[in-house]
């Protein structure tokens, strides 16, 4: 069996329950299945075949879940590019991964036509829709002549065969591409099926970019999975969100917490209904209490968790009974998944001592694409080295402090940056917090703070050192503060740190 199988399956056994609701249009198991085929005839017609890359620009639809369902069942390999990437940084990664056709929504037609002479190996480009560039397909009048029966690829699709490729952000140097199997994203949807148990009576909100793995592998490929239904928003409205919840009952959510900060914001907030929720998902960075607090009281829970990219990706996660009883923590593992934390010898670490987060299963990506280098440099004997640094409490649970890279020695000790920021977060004259080291001719390096006013109030240097000096050691105190009206952040809310290093630090 392959993840293309599973719409196919699903097809056969309930055809007319409901599968896809995406603006106007309605899906059900046998529709969406038989769109599928249609595709993946259009792509084997194409020349497309086991083993060949296939991107798409695209926004978030039920045409980009075709592709991806469509792919797998033939062996292709989908890779989903960033639309919010300038055109030098996708031109990089389509070189990179050599695709033979491009598939693109019409909003990003002006990408497509910067990119038209600078990716060499692309020979067909589809426009989701009407609008794209004059020459190009589109998608519609392309699938509609073509079979809705199954297709029968070359040769067999197994669950070790590469499904997608994702590209990391970046965050440092240039981004590799994680090559994931029909087996890791069919083992995350069992993780997920067992630690959240949906099934078919949910309705599962993707308003998420599905471009990146925490919509695509936490929200929409479970959820179809497990039999659910997802209704789909083209790109974040918190407004449209919000009527969407109630207009179609949705049960299970996924987003990023700042998604949910602006959708608690809006002026509709205080009358939405929302008793058809299950639970909402956060990932990305954690969850503030006072985020969890507002939606516990319109009567909704977060459930959290941790993953990379590189595993497709739930680690580990935090049950929504949890989230205030153990705030601060990303839960326990995942069922069939196992965790340690070891230190710079690969020696697992008792509860509450410091170390690198460490992963093992059949989550785990297959290899970076055409980086054999940095595969073996992250996967040793087995184990995906994340370079995330925590620790386990007691009773298992899980408590990240920072990135590897992130960590910071003033004068001979260890700082992790996440922890100063939670100190200074803390303060309600800060409305965002990030650390970085910088260099210092007395203790090596030090801490410096980079913050944001809350709105209307005023705050000093010496106030923000003398506020840390009450819930910190002494060395982990910052000794330097600027104050910024914005953080530079990556789509999923995480600081990035490089950019601050660049304009503060030893790249200034």
């Amino acid at each position: 069996m392959n993840v293309g199988q599973w719409p196919a399956q699903w097809s056969k056994l309930y055809p007319e329950e409901p599968c896809i609701k995406y603006q106007d249009l309605r899906l059900n198991k046998r529709e969406f299945n038989e769109r599928i085929n249609q595709l993946a005839h259009l792509l084997q017609k194409e020349g497309i075949r086991k083993g060949d890359r296939v991107a798409a620009l695209m926004a978030n639809s039920n045409v980009f879940l075709e592709i991806l369902f469509a792919c797998s069942k033939i062996g292709a390999i989908m890779v989903p590019l960033n639309f919010r990437l300038a055109p030098p940084e996708l031109e990089f990664i389509i070189n990179d991964c050599e695709p033979s056709l491009l598939f693109y929504s019409p909003e990003f037609t002006a990408v497509r036509d910067a990119l038209q002479d600078k990716i060499p190996t692309v020979r067909e480009r589809i426009c989701e829709m009407a609008g794209g560039a004059p020459n190009d397909g589109e998608y519609e009048s392309l699938i509609a002549p073509m079979s809705t029966a199954e297709p029968t690829p070359e040769s067999e699709v197994v669950m070790d065969d590469p499904q997608f490729i994702m590209y990391t952000s970046g965050t440092t140097g240039k981004p590799k591409g994680a090559v994931l199997s029909h087996g890791n994203t069919q083992w995350n949807a069992i993780n997920a099926a067992v630690t959240y148990g949906s099934d078919n009576n949910d309705v599962v909100m993707c308003c998420a970019p599905l471009f990146h793995i925490g919509a695509l592998n936490c929200s929409a490929t479970p959820a179809l999975y497990g039999g659910a239904s997802l209704t789909i928003q083209r790109f974040f409205d918190p407004v449209g969100v919000l009527k969407m919840i109630q207009e179609d009952r949705v049960t299970v959510m996924f987003g990023i917490p700042v998604m949910y900060l602006f959708m608690s914001q809006m002026p509709e907030f205080p009358n939405t209904d929302f008793s058809t929720v299950k639970y909402l998902l956060a990932g990305g960075s954690p969850c503030p209490r006072a985020l969890i607090e507002t939606y516990q009281k319109k009567g909704v829970l977060f459930a959290q968790g941790y993953g990379m990219t590189e595993t497709a990706p739930a680690i580990s996660a935090l049950r929504k009974e949890e989230a205030l009883k153990k705030i601060g923590s990303c839960g326990k593992p995942l069922l069939h998944t196992e965790v340690k934390v070891v230190d710079a010898q690969n020696n697992e670490l008792a509860p509450h001592e410091m170390g690198e987060v460490v992963v093992r299963g059949p989550i785990v990506m297959l290899e970076y694409w055409k980086r054999p280098e940095a595969t073996a440099n992250t996967i040793v004997d087995g184990w995906m080295h994340t370079g995330d640094m925590g620790y386990f409490d007691e009773e298992g649970y899980l408590y990240l402090m920072d990135r590897k890279k992130d960590m910071y020695i003033s004068g001979g000790e260890n700082v992790y940056p996440a922890e100063v920021e939670d100190a200074l977060m803390s303060n309600p004259k800060i409305a965002d917090a990030g650390v970085i080291g910088v260099a210092d001719e007395k203790w090596g390096e030090v801490g410096m703070a980079i913050l944001v006013k809350t709105p209307g109030e005023d705050l000093s240097e010496d106030e923000v050192i003398s506020w840390c000096r009450e819930k910190l050691a002494g060395y982990k105190c910052p000794k330097k503060v600027a104050f910024v009206d914005e953080l530079p952040r990556t789509m999923t809310g995480k600081i990035l740190k490089k950019d601050l290093r660049a304009q503060y630090g030893d790249g200034a």
